[in-house]
C-alpha cells in the first residue's frame, strides 16, 4: 500500500486532516499521513471490537509495534502503517507514540469520563500531542497555547459530533459528575435515552470548545508549514454551528466544496 492508498483511506476517516495535509509538500505529506493513518488505526478499535479483551490485545499489538520501531535493531512488522512510520523514528519521539496508543486503552475499558478535567486530560493526550506530532513532521512552529486550543477544538468538537457512538461504547463527550447532577448516567446514555439531560450535560464541554477556537484563531496568522499540520481546525467552528440540538442526531456534514474553499483561503492568507 502506498501513499496515495493511505490517502484514500484518509479519505474516508480522517478526512479534513486529509485535506489540510494535501498543503503540504509530497515527502512531508507522507509523514503527515503515516501519523494520521496509525491515529485512524487505534481510534477505530473501541468501535470495531466489542470484547474488552481483544480490543486491548490490539492495543498492545500498536503499542509493541511502534516499540519495534524503536529498538536498538529496529523490527518493522507487515503493516502498512508501521512501514510507514519506520522512516519517522528519527523525527517522532517514542514515549509521545506509545502514549497516543496507551490514551485509548480507556476507550476500549469504556470508562466514563469522571470529570470535566479528566474529559480535557483525554483530548489532550489525542487531539493535542497528534497537532504537536504534526508540527513535527512538517516543521511548523506555534506557541503551546495555541497548539493547546488547536487540539482541543478539533478533540472536542469531534467528540460532540460523534456523540452517539461515543455514547454508545460508554465513553459520551460529558462530564460524569455533571451528568450525576443532572439525573442522568452513563448507561442512560448508552441506550440512547435522555436527550435532553445529554444536551445540558455537553454544555460545559461546547463552551470550551468554542473558547479555545477562538483562541487559536485569534492568536494570528497561522505560518506556512503550519497549515499542512493544524489548518483543518479553522474548520472546527462551522461543525460547532451545526451541532444539533440533540446529541444523539447525526452532525450534518459541511460541503467538501466549501471546505476546500476555506482551506485554500488559509494557506493563502494565514487566516
Amino acid at each position: 500500500m502506498s501513499a496515495e492508498d493511505l490517502s484514500q483511506v484518509l479519505q474516508q476517516a480522517d478526512p479534513d486532516r486529509r485535506l489540510a495535509a494535501l498543503f503540504a509538500p509530497a515527502g512531508v505529506r507522507e509523514r503527515l499521513f503515516a501519523l494520521y493513518a496509525l491515529n485512524h488505526e487505534i481510534g477505530r478499535i473501541a468501535d470495531a471490537t466489542s470484547e474488552s479483551l481483544i480490543g486491548e490485545m490490539k492495543l498492545t499489538w500498536w503499542r509493541d509495534a511502534v516499540t519495534d520501531l524503536y529498538a536498538e535493531t529496529p523490527k518493522v512488522r507487515r503493516h502498512v502503517v508501521t512501514e510507514a512510520l519506520a522512516p519517522l523514528t528519527g523525527l517522532l519521539p517514542q514515549a509521545e507514540l506509545l502514549d497516543l496508543i496507551d490514551a485509548r486503552f480507556d476507550d476500549i475499558a469504556a470508562a466514563p469520563h469522571a470529570d470535566l478535567d479528566a474529559l480535557v486530560d483525554y483530548v489532550d493526550r489525542t487531539s493535542v500531542r497528534l497537532v504537536r506530532l504534526a508540527l513535527v513532521l512538517t516543521g511548523g512552529e506555534l506557541p503551546q497555547d495555541q497548539i493547546r486550543d488547536a487540539g482541543r477544538a478539533w478533540g472536542l468538537t469531534g467528540l460532540m459530533r460523534a456523540f452517539a457512538w461515543r455514547a454508545r461504547i460508554g465513553r459520551a463527550p460529558v462530564a460524569g459528575d455533571y451528568l450525576t447532577e443532572l439525573g442522568g448516567t452513563p448507561a442512560m446514555l448508552a441506550q440512547g435515552l435522555g436527550p435532553d439531560k445529554a444536551s445540558a450535560a455537553i454544555q460545559p464541554v461546547r463552551a470550551i470548545a468554542e473558547d479555545a477556537a477562538h483562541g487559536f484563531a485569534a492568536a494570528g496568522p497561522l505560518p506556512a508549514e503550519a497549515v499542512p499540520a493544524t489548518g483543518y481546525v479553522v474548520l472546527a467552528r462551522g461543525y460547532l454551528k451545526r451541532l444539533p440540538r440533540n446529541p444523539f442526531e447525526i452532525s450534518p456534514e459541511r460541503a467538501l466544496l466549501a471546505r476546500q474553499a476555506r482551506l485554500s483561503w488559509l494557506s493563502l492568507t494565514g487566516r
